[in-house]
């Protein structure tokens, strides 16, 4: 942000902002070197992953994928009830009319045009 961005902010705003960014130059290395040299953070110990935790993330997966594919049956009917119901539209509207019949009743009523 410019610095004309950060005065159209609300004070409460501004010191905020501000906090944070002191914090982030407070715990950024300052030169390239020192982020060499750096000592990374103690990283807590990680197990391999056990059986049990694989067949845990398994049912996890197939749960998520089955409410998946209700979800799409679920959709495709949907879309298969609108497609029937504009079909029945349609098919209604392109019935074949014959405006003869009703024209030369009415013929006389304007034979004067």
């Amino acid at each position: 942000m410019t610095q004309t961005n950060l005065e159209q902010l609300p004070p409460e705003m501004q010191a905020r902002i501000a906090h944070l960014m002191q914090q982030g130059q407070a715990t950024a290395p300052e030169t390239p070197h020192q982020a060499a040299i750096a000592q990374p953070p103690a990283q807590v110990p990680t197990r391999a992953p056990s059986l049990m935790d694989h067949t845990i993330a398994l049912r996890q997966e197939v749960s998520q994928l089955s409410s998946q594919v209700a979800a799409m049956g679920q959709v495709i009917e949907a879309v298969g009830q609108a497609v029937g119901e504009l079909y029945q539209l349609f098919r209604a509207q392109t019935a074949t009319t014959d405006y003869s019949a009703a024209y030369q009743e009415n013929q006389d009523v304007e034979s004067d045009y």
